[in-house]
């Protein structure tokens, strides 16, 4: 009589599971960008201040992404998927991301290379003179303990 048949695609509606599922799951990427995009919603409604940007540790991201590793490929895939939906995922600092809505950054101005265009032409010969730039590099390497002994 009633053996159960096993259809092995059951008929779902979309993000909505049937049956309880105990076994391991890893969000895709796309399910990782809903993730990072409900946690900037949670902000909001926590704030009731729209979020414009924001700093996401890496904890967090693997957290959100259900992984103790974020492959660079992977990363990738989460960034062009919130692209698309107008944010801007990115490495800001050893152990954080950054993320900015892109609407966000249009209003910001413009660099272009023009401004250099002539300093340029030495690059792909093999003459420029990189050592100037080096100070350049130096500024942003600074020890923020160095700062503060300055103050005091």
């Amino acid at each position: 009589m009633g053996a159960k048949r096993l259809d092995p695609l059951p008929a779902k509606k979309e993000g909505i599971k049937s049956e309880p599922d105990d076994r391991y799951h890893q969000p895709t990427a796309r399910q990782c960008a809903l993730l990072i995009l409900r946690v900037l919603q949670a902000r909001e409604q926590e704030t009731n201040r729209e979020v414009s940007r924001a700093r996401l540790s890496q904890n967090t991201i693997r957290r959100l992404c259900g992984r103790s590793q974020i492959a660079s490929d992977f990363l990738l895939e989460i960034q062009e998927i919130l692209l698309a939906a107008g944010w801007c995922l990115f490495l800001a600092g050893p152990s954080y991301f950054a993320i900015i809505k892109v609407k966000a950054v249009e209003g910001w101005g413009r660099i272009s290379s023009k401004r250099i265009g002539e300093e340029l032409k030495s690059v792909p010969i093999g003459r420029y003179n990189f050592d100037n730039l080096e100070p350049l590099l130096l500024m942003a390497e600074k020890d923020p303990e160095e700062e503060e002994d300055k103050e005091e």
